[in-house]
């Protein structure tokens, strides 16, 4: 019979069978001959032992894996924003949107809280730069059910991850949406508005023909050791115009013939987007001669 993985603790694989059963299975020692360690999301076969036990024989093949969080066949992720409490940090905003293009995931954008005041003020100045990068763009409060169709229609028959910042309502929404997720939700402190990190490992929970995960978060670690120079590449307005710029390896700082630098002057790359891009050049440079 056949499964996914959808949690996996202390070497056992819980599979969700189509049934709706899930199994508490272990992974045939074959595995490690092969070098293939069994992730959640994965589809696999197994051999039940009884009704609640298994072992898994054998593991299909993937169309995308992560590392950090470790998680196979995801299909996209919800970047999960606030709005306020805590304020809306574009930087952060657009340092995790290259985090997951490096992660060569798809991702849409869920701006939370927006029913608080001075939500809709923030919400109007920022969501038009992201939709003109084509980012699909949801606003969301799933606690008073605003968004929450287009919540749905996001999700519906796709393995979705849900990342952001501690106490942007990551936990709560699974929680709203998958009741019996049990996920513990920490309070935002009152210094920062930041809440505490209450996912501990990821897990899927089924949801509209698909699934849908909480995880601890992605890595900074291979993101750190990105190279500036391809940084470029994961801000979608900066790798349309860097094509024409004069010299192979700009940082589109201050080259010369740089057909980004043009840009910006003549607004047609948003002012905050490049700002964070150089941000971030100065945090990938500062990683870097740490590591020599």
């Amino acid at each position: 019979m056949t499964g996914r993985i959808v949690k996996a603790i202390s070497g056992f694989y819980y599979v969700r069978l189509e049934d709706g059963r899930v199994l508490q299975c272990k992974a045939r020692g074959v595995f490690k001959k092969r070098d293939i360690n069994p992730l959640v999301g994965d589809l696999v076969d197994i051999d039940a032992q009884g009704t609640q036990e298994g072992t898994i024989t054998e593991v299909h093949p993937r169309h995308s894996a992560l590392v950090r969080p470790p998680v196979a066949n995801v299909d996209q992720a919800l970047l999960v924003v606030s709005l306020v409490q805590p304020p809306l940090s574009l930087y952060q905003l657009d340092k995790m949107l290259a985090m997951l293009a490096l992660s060569n995931i798809e991702v849409g954008i869920g701006f939370t809280k927006v029913d608080l005041p001075f939500a809709q003020q923030v919400l109007d100045e920022v969501k038009p730069v992201y939709t003109q990068l084509n980012y699909e763009v949801l606003e969301l409060n799933v606690r008073s059910g605003v968004g929450l169709q287009s919540l749905e229609r996001f999700l519906k028959g796709k393995i979705t991850v849900l990342t952001g910042q501690s106490g942007v309502g990551k936990s709560t929404m699974l929680k709203t949406l998958v009741p019996e997720s049990g996920a513990l939700t920490g309070h935002v402190g009152h210094r920062s508005k930041r809440g505490r990190q209450t996912t501990t490992h990821v897990e899927l929970y089924p949801y509209t023909d698909g699934y849908v995960a909480d995880t601890p978060g992605f890595s900074q670690y291979d993101f750190d050791k990105l190279e500036p120079t391809h940084l470029g590449s994961l801000f979608r307005e900066i790798a349309q115009y860097s094509a024409d710029c004069e010299y192979r390896g700009c940082l589109h700082i201050t080259d010369s013939g740089c057909a980004v630098l043009a840009a910006v002057e003549s607004n047609q790359i948003v002012k905050s987007r490049y700002h964070s891009y150089v941000q971030l050049v100065k945090e990938l440079q500062e990683a870097k001669a740490r590591r020599y």
